[in-house]
């Protein structure tokens, strides 16, 4: 069946315009056909916004992005296609590049979604350089992007807001021997970028206290060198991957994400009091220092 838009046509008064409100879908079933006619005048508007723009819709109205969309992207100037992933069609990149140079990924979600194993990837968030990052899609989820590697020989070196150890555009990896780390507003960027709407966006991997894992609520801002407790949720924490949060309320010696203190044990810091000059790699006081990793997603 074919229904002319003159058919269905608004009013006069609103010069022909027919309105579907937010939340609202006109479906089209198997067979059935939207047909532009006299193309000389006739156009159709792609939807279009910022990367975060979209991946807002995604999170407030709870909604996945679906194969066959199609969006004009401001914020890379692109015309894109959706299918297990956005790529750009002006540039003919295909979805098996998700990822590279020319096509880095938004976050690491992206990049699971996409069937992407774990490795090395080129990812962008917005508003930031594009860097070739450690990627694990295997663990808790997967879509996790290294952003730090703390190494108990190079100390307190990942006590700060800043890059640590970061040559060119290459990020952390998990054989560094020293101390890297992205900065603070990079990292910031990628949780600002993310699509993942779970509870616990930060997950510090401890290698040497058994290891242990704690995992940092997702409304936490990134500061990695100030008192955790500048930022309650830095504080509320899980030893298991969107498990139920711990508010811990530790000291103002906890730096960056965590509880140094108060645990006995169960829960560990990404940093303590740095003004002693010896608190070396995640800290806790009764299991000492840990090299480890700071994953974000």
């Amino acid at each position: 069946m074919k229904l002319n838009v003159g058919e269905i046509r608004g009013l006069l008064a609103n010069s022909y315009n027919i309105t579907v409100p937010s939340d609202s879908a006109i479906s089209f079933e198997t067979g059935a056909q939207l047909t532009h006619t006299t193309l000389g005048t006739s156009h159709m508007v792609v939807p279009y916004g910022t990367t975060t723009e979209w991946d807002n819709q995604v999170r407030v109205h709870q909604k996945d992005f679906l194969n066959g969309q199609m969006r004009w992207n401001t914020t890379d100037q692109q015309l894109q296609f959706y299918y297990d992933g956005w790529m750009n069609m002006v540039t003919g990149i295909s979805l098996g590049d998700l990822g590279t140079q020319t096509n880095p990924a938004v976050d690491g979600n992206a990049l699971m979604r996409a069937g992407k194993s774990s490795g090395v990837y080129w990812i962008q968030p917005e508003g930031e350089t594009a860097y070739q990052m450690y990627v694990n899609n295997d663990d808790n989820g997967g879509g996790w992007v290294l952003c730090v590697h703390a190494r108990t020989s190079t100390c307190q070196d990942h006590m700060t807001t800043g890059s640590v150890r970061i040559s060119g555009t290459t990020g952390p990896r998990t054989n560094n021997t020293s101390t890297t780390k992205m900065a603070d507003s990079w990292i910031q960027a990628l949780r600002n970028s993310s699509s993942y709407t779970g509870t616990t966006a930060y997950w510090m991997h401890a290698l040497d206290f058994g290891p242990k894992n704690v995992f940092i609520s997702s409304a936490a801002t990134v500061n990695l060198n100030n008192s955790a407790s500048e930022d309650n949720p830095r504080t509320r924490i899980s030893t298991t991957y969107q498990g139920g949060l711990s508010d811990r309320g530790p000291n103002t010696g906890t730096r960056g994400f965590g509880d140094h203190h108060t645990s006995g044990g169960t829960y560990f810091a990404y940093g303590r009091h740095p003004e002693s000059g010896n608190n070396c790699g995640f800290r806790e006081d009764t299991n000492g220092a840990s090299n480890g990793y700071l994953w974000v997603k």
